[in-house]
């Protein structure tokens, strides 16, 4: 049974984006400034340890979301931490859509041996776990951003390339497509004003999700103990201390970072399946 891809289709009638689009779109803007211009707020140092203040519940006074084992502000690491998420999904997607969309609209525009080729490679890559390879390298390079960035860039262009290279197999069989060929339109020109726009709707829309899994991702392995190492603060490594607070029944410091983390993937899920529906993305065979 073949997998399924979403393809963007140009149509006239756009459905309504909805209210809970524009909420979860509120969301992540808020998330968004968190990550660029949190060093603005007037909060507090998050790094800063104060025993005294150990474990203070939400609402307390001068800290809104709480304290956590060392007496750090839980809203100052909230948005300290999404400075990493933003940063490691972003730049992942982009680098997926941009290399692994160059690589498969050109593989699916030539085809032949050099499509087979390339997608013989992505299968392969595709084939190992992710998760042990990021593991792994992470242990042997060190747990820096760097590293992370790097070897999530790299896992992500192969499933970007399969969805590009699915993609541009539906797009190039148009009749505008076989019109530009006729006219003496040149390759480059083909894949890179013809086809690839077309190809980027569909692998933005696609993007949207994948960042949501990065988030995932990240937190995963900094709840492992192979994200960034303190004291920078992340979303998963908030939840890795939370959940050994629960042994002093404390349940606020693993719950306020789940919290953002889910709200956060939810929020990229309504608004892709929103972007889906407005630009009228449809399923097709790979």
């Amino acid at each position: 049974m073949g997998s399924t891809i979403a393809i963007a289709t140009p149509t006239s009638g756009r459905s309504k984006l909805g209210v809970l689009f524009w909420i979860a779109f509120v969301w992540l803007l808020v998330v968004l400034f968190m990550a660029l211009f949190g060093w603005l707020l007037p909060l507090d140092d998050p790094t800063r340890i104060n025993p005294a203040d150990k474990f203070l519940p939400v609402f307390s006074d001068g800290h809104f979301l709480g304290t956590d084992q060392l007496g750090r502000d839980m809203l100052a690491r909230i948005v300290d931490g999404a400075k990493i998420s933003v940063f490691l999904s972003l730049t992942t997607v982009f680098v997926g859509i941009t290399v692994g969309g160059l690589i498969g609209t050109t593989v699916g525009y030539f085809g032949g041996k050099t499509e087979a080729v390339a997608m013989a490679t992505v299968n392969i890559m595709l084939s190992f776990p992710a998760l042990v390879i990021l593991l792994g390298v992470v242990a042997m390079a060190g747990q820096t951003l760097k590293v992370l960035t790097i070897v999530f860039c790299v896992l992500a262009i192969p499933g970007y390339t399969r969805f590009a290279r699915a993609s541009t197999l539906t797009i190039k069989q148009n009749d505008w497509v076989v019109a530009s060929k006729m006219i003496g339109a040149k390759t480059p020109r083909l894949i890179f004003r013809v086809l690839m726009p077309n190809v980027m709707l569909t692998l933005i829309t696609f993007g949207l999700l994948a960042v949501g899994g990065v988030i995932v991702a990240e937190g995963v392995i900094a709840f492992l103990g192979f994200g960034v190492p303190p004291p920078q603060a992340t979303w998963g490594s908030m939840i890795a201390d939370g959940n050994r607070a629960f042994a002093d029944d404390v349940l606020h410091v693993a719950i306020v970072p789940a919290t953002t983390m889910f709200l956060t993937i939810l929020s990229l899920n309504l608004v892709g399946d929103g972007m889906r529906r407005h630009f009228q993305v449809r399923d097709a065979q790979i």
